[in-house]
Parts: C-alpha cells; structure tokens; sequence
C-alpha cells in the first residue's frame, strides 16, 4: 500500500511514496511494456445505438455484424505499427460478445445469421494470425445483472468470476485484462471495500498467472492494478516524471464506440499519434489507441489510411531492459492555491493523477488562482487540464519567466477535457487563474508536458 506522508505549508502540500524495487528482463509488466503501441477495440451494443453507456436492456436482436471481420481490423493495427490490441468483451451494459454460459444477455441471443458467431475468438484468433498479442477489456459494472455498488453479494460475485473464467480458459494465452467499472467513480460500479482487488486478481492469476490485471479506475495505487491507466480525459495525462508501470488511452474518433457521422470525419492526427506515443513510450507507458469498427463490423475507410499513415510516421523506441523504482507522480512538485475548501479540496489533487480528487476554492474568492512550483525549472509546451464539476467561464494558464507572469493559453469554458499547445518555455513555476465561473467548479487534473 502505498504510504503517502502529506506537508501542508500555507496552502500547499507535498508528498511522496517509498521507493519499490528495480524490475527487470522476463518480468510481464516489462514485456507488457515493450509492446509499446496496442489498440483499443470498443465495439458492442453501443455501436447500434449510438451509446458510449448503452442502455442495459436492448434487444439482442440489435446487434448486427452484417460484415464483421476481425482480420480488417488486425491488418490495420499491424499497418499502423501496433503490437497489441484490447477488445471490449462486454461494457457497462452487460452484453457479452460470447456465448456465457450465465447469461442469455449475449451474441447467442441475437438473429439467427448472427447467434452462432463467437466475436471473442473471432478477434483473439485474426490478432494472433497478425502476430499481435491479445488482451481483453471486462466490465465488472454490470447493469443489467444488476452488478453494482451496494448490490455485491456472494451470487454476483460468482457470476463475475464465471465470466473471466470463461475468458481466461476458452481463448488462449491473454496478457491483459483491462477491467473497468470497479473502484471508479465513473458510474455506480462496486468499490474496492465491498469487491477487493485481491477477490478479482487473485482469481484472474489461478487461472493466467501472467495476465496483468490492469484496473480503469484511473488511479496509479499499484497495490490496486499491475498498471496504472491514464484515460486521458479530465486532464489526466501520463506525467512529466512518470515512473509508474502505465498506459494511456486516447481514441482516434471523438468518442470510444463508432457513431454514424465519424464515418466523415478528421481524426486524429499523424502527428499528434506521433507525439502521444513517443511521450508515452519515453515515460513508461504504453500507447493505446482506441479505433472503433462500425455497426457492419468493419473499420471505417478513413481509420483505415489513418492508420496506415501513422504506420508510416513513426518509430517505436527501443526496448527496455529495466524499470526504475516506482515513485510518486510529480514528486517534489507543490501545489499552493489562493484558497480550498477543505482538505478533500486540496491544491494537490490536480497533480496526483487520480481523476477522482479534486480542487476547490473557496466561496469568496475574488480571484481563484491555482500555483505549481517544480523546485527547478523544467520545459513545457503543453497543458492538459479538465473540471469534474463544470462551471468556468474564463481562465488563464501562465508561466514565471523572468520575474514576470508569461501568458501561455486562455479559454472560456475549460469543461472535461481542455488541452492546448505553446511554445517551449522553460519555468520553475506556472500558474491557473480562474477569471470567470457560474458555480463553484472543481478541477480535476492540471498536467504540464514536452511533447
């Protein structure tokens, strides 16, 4: 468990977490991380109903793959240089893309052309033929089983346990499970107290002692997941001084599942996927990209030649031999503020890389203004910030150079997911002010990095 000691000096509180040991060659985490760049599948209910949560009790008879092929998408991961993919097997909705043997909520309950389909060994099966390593993606929030926080109980816990073991038995070797809704505060998924880690992992590891069991809670406790998973929303992004076992998770559409109108869409630029994975892969995370198939089954033409495009664009770093000891994100980094509002508000809370933590001013506060003091001075030329709680109308994000307050961005509305780019500067400190809010809004994260 990670052991936090917590500084509080005028307004700002500095922390740091004992050094863990070295981890070297033939360990998993490490081989895990030299796959570097995977993508992301998230295909299911919600591509037919343009849902990113879909609703939990739609007519299987929806889910049409009128064209699914797995090998389309495994050629356009390896066009685009991916060496590992992780598939959505089921989503908060509880629809499973395998024949479970607890549940008619499933692929064996769609039309008669589609009830027979296998999507799970369909996908595991065309990845491997590309050489490229699979790992699958598990909700354990399961609303229509009802599988939720304060209605965890021996039978829903079986129920989950059954699901994985199907997973982990009926499809070969799997390097990871990203599991999500559990111990996040997305939603109403079950928390750590009434589903422990251990329950789960433990399980996972009887069956596949070398899957990783990599938790969506978007937190970097290693004592709660073998990595930590930056979603990259709210501000959340793989840290400047980022140690910690990880992997970042951006998409190439606007959303995780397809909607129609992405068809026609720009994505994702070559560049910008080229200066997210060298950052990732330089800071000890993986980078993976979610593409998401279209309600035939199929990748869109224009994910297609993006990917080829990036295919050509980049190079993957090389391999890593050794991690280094595991220690606190922006270690050394304090956070002062022109006032909080408690200490479950405190400054700190954007620089933990836990979505789920956050600052508040107080009710009063004429002008809100956040400050980070690095101790020296370290280069940026991009920021990544978002609120949990909307309510900003105007900011401002500048930096101390010379003595003097250099402005960097400004904005109107910051919402979820606020992130610009500037030219290199180089500060010891840089500073959010808040000039405009209808409420008082409560901000997440506030990430600087040199891509």
């Amino acid at each position: 468990m990670k052991m936090r000691i917590l500084l509080l000096v005028a307004f700002g509180i500095f922390y740091t977490l004992p050094a863990q040991k070295l981890v070297k060659a033939n360990d998993p985490v490490l081989d895990f991380l030299n796959l570097k760049f995977g993508m992301f599948i998230h295909y299911n209910t919600g591509t037919y109903h343009a849902e990113q949560w879909a609703y939990p009790f739609h007519d299987p008879k929806d889910f049409k793959p009128s064209a699914l092929d797995c090998n389309q998408w495994a050629s356009a991961a390896k066009s685009a240089g991916m060496q590992y993919a992780v598939f959505t097997t089921k989503h908060h909705d509880g629809f499973c893309l395998w024949d479970t043997k607890v549940s008619n909520y499933d692929i064996a309950s769609a039309e008669k052309e589609y009830k027979n389909m296998d999507i799970v060994k369909e996908y595991v099966d065309a990845f491997r033929k590309a050489d490229i390593t699979v790992g699958l993606y598990f909700s354990v929030w399961d609303r229509h089983h009802g599988i939720q926080h304060g209605n965890i109980n021996e039978e829903n816990i079986a129920f989950t346990k059954q699901q994985l073991s199907e997973l982990l038995t009926n499809y070969g070797e799997i390097a990871c499970i990203v599991i999500d809704g559990w111990g996040s505060k997305w939603g109403n998924g079950p928390d750590f107290k009434e589903l422990p880690y251990a329950t789960l992992a433990d399980h996972i590891h009887s069956i596949q002692p070398n899957c990783l069991v990599i938790n969506h809670s978007c937190r970097t406790d290693l004592s709660l997941t073998q990595l930590a998973h930056y979603e990259a929303t709210h501000g959340q992004h793989c840290p400047f001084d980022n140690t910690v076992p990880s992997q970042q998770g951006p998409t190439i559409q606007p959303a995780w599942f397809w909607e129609k109108h992405f068809a026609n869409l720009e994505l994702k630029s070559v560049e910008d996927v080229k200066k997210e994975l060298n950052f990732a892969n330089t800071h000890y995370a993986n980078y993976l990209l979610n593409a998401a198939p279209n309600d035939k089954g199929l990748m869109d033409d224009n994910v297609i030649e993006r990917l080829k495009e990036i295919g050509k664009a980049i190079t993957l770093s090389e391999p890593l031999t050794e991690l280094p000891k595991v220690e606190s994100v922006h270690k050394g980094v304090k956070a002062k503020a022109s006032s909080y509002n408690g200490k479950e508000f405190a400054p700190t809370n954007v620089i933990d890389a836990n979505l789920f933590t956050r600052w508040q001013y107080k009710e009063g506060d004429k002008e809100p203004w956040l400050e980070l003091d690095f101790g020296s001075p370290q280069t940026f030329n991009k920021v990544i910030c978002g609120e949990f709680r909307k309510g900003i109308e105007a900011f401002k994000i500048e930096a101390l150079v010379d003595g003097k307050w250099v402005l960097l961005t400004e904005g109107k509305q910051m919402t979820f997911n606020y992130n610009r780019s500037f030219p290199d500067v180089t500060a010891r400190k840089y500073k959010l002010t808040i000039l405009k809010a209808s409420q008082l809004p409560k901000v997440a994260e506030l990430t600087f990095v040199k891509y």
